[in-house]
């Protein structure tokens, strides 16, 4: 089992990893819990893949109103289409502040596509636009360590799913490529869906809740009907999740050098970890390697 997590440091937290595997699936052992309810929710960005500079999903976005402004110049005297045109990066870094923007700068984007042309623009995507630091495919920016976590759990019978509060159908088409996870068990965030003349199309607005902080128990419920034995993410929307795991994992980014180290927007989940003795990933301590 061990030689499965051949990009982790042997520290602590790697050994933690490996006990609770071993006492969760020994037959017999006071500890044991059937196949069955082995269950694993990974959130997925900055846990599974990395998430800067700008997540994956909103440079997908950005790029799309780019292209809608250029048709259209006059989209560029509103938001977002404004910041995008103006790259008023203040306004955009701060975009999960201007959220009925969004919402309505996504459906008009997106609204009224099938879920194949929709699939259609996101291949074309991760085939063509690389990492804008890394230098290489986003298909190429998930965290090694995790890959081979992911494995690992799936080699003792969990089944893993994706619990992302990012765009699931965005997920989908990738996961299996990236992670080795069949894309039904991604769960996240969507569109509502309308079936119109035998195909589904991509409505406004987005379904709630979303699948972030209190969302993520609430969708993992309703897709699985099981809490997850084990659960993985790295920020304050992952709290109410990993709160539902017997074991919790939390991703620190703490190596500027390999990746990017940065605690806003997860002071609240790293409190929780101290507070519950969660078990938290040093990038810089506890992975050999950060990216295949």
């Amino acid at each position: 089992m061990a030689d499965q997590l051949a990009s982790w440091n042997d520290t602590p937290t790697r050994a933690a990893i490996l006990h609770f595997v071993e006492r969760v699936t020994t037959e017999g052992g006071p500890d044991f819990v059937p196949p069955s309810e082995r269950i694993a929710t990974f959130d997925n960005d900055g846990t599974l893949w990395c998430e800067k500079p700008l997540y994956v999903q909103a440079e997908f976005i950005l790029r799309k109103w780019r292209a809608m402004a250029e048709a259209d110049p006059s989209l560029a005297e509103r938001q977002p289409y404004k910041a995008v045109v103006e790259n008023d990066q203040a306004w955009l870094s701060a975009l999960t502040d201007h959220v009925p923007d969004l919402v309505r700068g996504v459906s008009e984007a997106f609204g009224g596509l099938t879920t194949e042309a929709f699939e259609a623009e996101v291949v074309e995507f991760f085939e063509s636009v690389r990492h804008p630091t890394l230098d290489v495919a986003y298909t190429e920016a998930g965290y090694a360590p995790m890959r081979e976590l992911l494995a690992l759990l799936e080699s003792s019978d969990f089944r893993v799913f994706i619990c992302s509060g990012g765009g699931r159908d965005f997920i989908r088409p990738v996961s299996e490529r990236i992670y080795g996870i069949p894309r039904e068990r991604v769960i996240g965030s969507s569109a509502p869906l309308e079936l119109r003349d035998g195909a589904l199309v991509r409505t406004e607005g987005v379904e709630q809740p979303i699948d972030d902080g209190p969302g993520k128990p609430v969708h993992i419920w309703a897709r699985i009907g099981r809490r997850p034995l084990l659960a993985g993410g790295n920020a304050d929307g992952d709290v109410e999740m990993l709160a539902q795991a017997r074991f919790a994992l939390l991703v620190d980014h703490d190596d500027a050098d390999r990746e990017f180290a940065y605690t806003s927007g997860a002071e609240k989940s790293l409190e929780a970890a101290a507070a519950h003795g969660w078990t938290v990933v040093s990038i810089r301590n506890d992975w050999a390697t950060v990216f295949a």
